[in-house]
């Protein structure tokens, strides 16, 4: 769907238009009244007067509301039709603000202050609550008025979610547009040269790509869950139908993701995510939706030697898991944390999270010392996955195995052939390793991976054991079996002997 035939040129032409014309309304009223009251008819000329003012508020007060619609869309084009046709622009969430009933003006009516900040400090049970009482009309008035904290409040409805991203994105892409113009107007003032021109220009070049990608993201309609490009940004996207989905996969990233790389070819972040869903679809396995979630501001090569980052960012991983759980219906939840995000994923876990399965991979550590640590729903499941070749599983130990310049300097391949090929160590970084025994969670497979990176690949088996995992076929799952299940059939952690005679009463 797109808009066709629509000319906002035109509409404003109209709201002028009606504007002028309830001024003359106004005018003739006034001249009506005075022969008439002379003439000693003063009831009629109330009523007639009555009915002319009142023609020419309603034309007035339409005419107002034509204005504020005209701007948005006009600001809309601007956004989006940057090298599309004019008024051929895709139908996003926008055009629900813009639907609201006549007379409606969100700059005038909307939330209170008071409203705003109770809504603003609401847990995730209780915003679901709040909107559930609420028409879709009303929530539409709230996300024209206030985008910028439904975009960001877990339990809100997704659609209207959706609808306050695009408007920040358009928002945002109009200030980058601006910051680029004042800076080459600043260049052209005062004739920078040399180096610092250089500089300037590249800076312009750099916030006009990032308003340009902005464009494409308003431009496919994309499923933007929470957009705020305040410091490295933070971006949350879904793929697949949200509000249907039995099965929901949130993946949680790791280091140096920020809002500028978060889409960057088929290598971005959220690349994996929508790798998994259209997985599914390959596999005809329906009701699955999985979310990319940059939810917190990763650290840098060196913040990931800190729990900084995952202490202040699992918080915002509890809400938001808990703003799924809060979907009408009884959702699965599976919380899938790469490298550093394994640590925020585990974080998260400690303290409690509405997930039904949460998978580490190629994990530093999870801060956790033992599976039975995770407070999950009833039933909960630790997952864990060591791609051959991952260093970060191998080391550094902080007991004294390996060094941290060790790990540095040594290739994963190298660390490998040193461990034979075991994920022997135990102690990562940041804690238990989630692959070793110890630990307690079910390690599957990943073959087909190798290294730190490509755990999502497609044609790997490490791609389909996490697929099922967030579908709920736990039983495709294929698992590492500990050596004593490999070796005899006998309960598990136990020696079986086949010579032992079975006791009265025992089933051989």
């Amino acid at each position: 769907m797109s808009f066709a035939g629509i000319d906002p040129i035109g509409l404003g032409g109209l709201g002028r238009s009606l504007d002028g014309t309830s001024d003359s309304i106004s005018l003739a009223a006034s001249q009506a009244m005075g022969p008439l009251e002379r003439h000693s008819r003063g009831a009629v000329a109330d009523r007639i007067g009555t009915r002319l003012t009142t023609t020419a508020r309603v034309l007035r007060r339409a005419a107002d509301d034509f204005g504020w619609r005209i701007d948005a869309v006009l600001a809309q084009d601007e956004s989006l039709a940057y090298g599309f046709a004019p008024f051929d622009l895709p139908v996003s969430q926008f055009e629900m603000a813009v639907g609201l009933p006549v007379g409606v003006d969100p700059i005038r009516i909307g939330l209170t202050r008071n409203e705003v900040r109770e809504l603003h400090g609401m847990r995730p049970a209780d915003a679901a609550a709040y909107f559930s009482g609420q028409s879709r009309e009303d929530i539409s008035l709230i996300v024209a008025t206030n985008p910028e904290l439904i975009s960001n409040l877990d339990g809100a409805p997704p659609w209207a979610r959706y609808a306050a991203s695009d408007l920040l994105i358009a928002g945002h892409i109009q200030s980058l547009r601006e910051e680029a113009a004042a800076v080459a107007e600043l260049i052209d003032e005062e004739d920078y040269q040399g180096f610092l021109r250089e500089a300037l220009a590249g800076y312009i070049e750099d916030v006009e790509a990032e308003a340009g990608e902005l464009q494409l993201w308003l431009h496919q309609d994309r499923q933007i869950l929470l957009f705020d490009p305040m410091g490295d940004g933070r971006v949350v996207e879904v793929f697949g139908d949200l509000e249907s989905a039995e099965h929901i996969g949130i993946t949680v990233p790791g280091i140096t993701n920020d809002i500028t790389n978060f889409s960057e070819g088929d290598g971005g972040f959220r690349a994996n995510a929508r790798t998994v869903h259209e997985r599914a679809q390959e596999l005809n396995i329906d009701g699955v939706a999985t979310i990319s979630w940059l939810g917190y501001n990763t650290p840098d090569h060196v913040g990931a030697l800190v729990q900084t980052a995952a202490r202040e960012g699992h918080y915002d991983l509890i809400d938001f898991v808990a703003g799924m759980d809060q979907l009408s219906g009884n959702r699965h939840i599976s919380v899938v944390g790469h490298s550093y995000g394994s640590l925020v994923t585990g974080m998260a876990a400690g303290q409690g999270l509405d997930a039904n399965e949460v998978v580490f991979i190629g994990s530093p550590g999870t801060s956790l010392s033992h599976a039975d640590d995770a407070k999950l729903k009833p039933g909960g499941v630790l997952w864990a996955g060591l791609a051959h070749g991952d260093p970060i599983g191998a080391g550094p130990d902080l007991n004294g195995k390996l060094t941290p310049s060790d790990w540095l300097r040594a290739g994963a391949e190298q660390i490998w052939e040193w461990l034979d090929g075991e994920s022997a160590i135990k102690d990562l970084y940041h804690g238990v390793n989630p692959v070793h025994d110890d630990f307690g969670a079910l390690e599957f497979h990943t073959d087909g991976a190798s290294g730190h990176s490509e755990y999502y690949d497609e044609g790997t088996v490490s791609l389909d054991n996490i697929l099922y995992i967030i579908a709920g076929m736990d039983g495709q799952v294929s698992i590492e079996i500990p050596e004593v299940i490999e070796i005899a059939p006998g309960p598990i952690g136990e020696e079986w002997d086949p010579w032992q005679p079975v006791e009265e009463g025992e089933v051989a």
